[in-house]
This record gives structure tokens, C-alpha cells and sequence, in this order.
């Protein structure tokens, strides 16, 4: 494990199970707005509702059950 792996898990267990919640969820949003504003900035055509649908297929394509329902 590297020294930074080893700093993160050190943080992460001093905080309370709320605040790695909140974090997790942090982390989340910041991954699908990063996400987004990657196919914006390569197809600035494309509407809300299709950036939406090609955030889901980045993040969920790969699992076929997700695929289906996306």
C-alpha cells in the first residue's frame, strides 16, 4: 500500500460513518459532473436529457442488467 493509500484509509477511519457517507456521496457527484461536462464538452449539441442518458451508460454501460434499463 503507498503512503498515500495509507493516509486516505487513516482519515477516512477517524471520521464518523455519517461523514463517509457524506463524503461517498461527495465523491459520487463530483465523478457524474466530471463525466458531464467531458460528453458536453464533446457533443455541446447534445440536450440535458441525452447527456443524462450518456452519463448513466459511462458510468453504468459495462453491467448488462444496468444496460437494459438505462
Amino acid at each position: 500500500m503507498s503512503e498515500l493509500e495509507e493516509l486516505y484509509r487513516a482519515a477516512n477511519q477517524k471520521m464518523l460513518p455519517m461523514e463517509r457517507v457524506a463524503r461517498t456521496i461527495e465523491l459520487f457527484n463530483w465523478t457524474r459532473e466530471f463525466i458531464a461536462r467531458r460528453i458536453k464538452a464533446e457533443t455541446p449539441a447534445a440536450s440535458d436529457a441525452k447527456i443524462k442518458l450518456l452519463v448513466a451508460l459511462r458510468m453504468y454501460g459495462s453491467e448488462s442488467g444496468m444496460k437494459n434499463l438505462i
